[in-house]
């Protein structure tokens, strides 16, 4: 191991059931992995209380004291939220909202 790299994720924002644009989760030891792995959930559990949950594709190691079991609760959400491509925007919407079937 050479150095560090970027360990990145796009946060699921849980009341709005959609996702941030792509930021750094954490600096981890290694060389600079690919970012094209399949999307997995991944819980921080915060010193202050609570957790915030992620979806990440970047290949190789996570961080350390991070959760990749994909069992919190908001997993499944905020996957499915990666699988629709919605992104949070600052207007309060998304890109693909989950689109209601009994509005059609």
């Amino acid at each position: 191991m050479d150095g560090t790299h970027v360990y990145r994720g796009r946060l699921f924002i849980e009341a709005r059931d959609c996702l941030g644009t792509t930021s750094s989760v954490d600096v981890i030891e290694g060389d600079e992995p690919a970012n094209d792995c399949p999307a997995k959930c991944v819980a921080q559990r915060r010193a202050e209380g609570g957790r915030a949950i992620y979806v990440s594709t970047t290949c190789g190691a996570a961080p350390l004291d991070f959760d990749l079991s994909g069992s919190d609760p908001a997993c499944p959400a905020a996957l499915a939220a990666h699988t629709r491509n919605d992104t949070c925007s600052s207007d309060g919407g998304s890109s693909n909202p989950i689109v209601d079937a009994s509005m059609e």
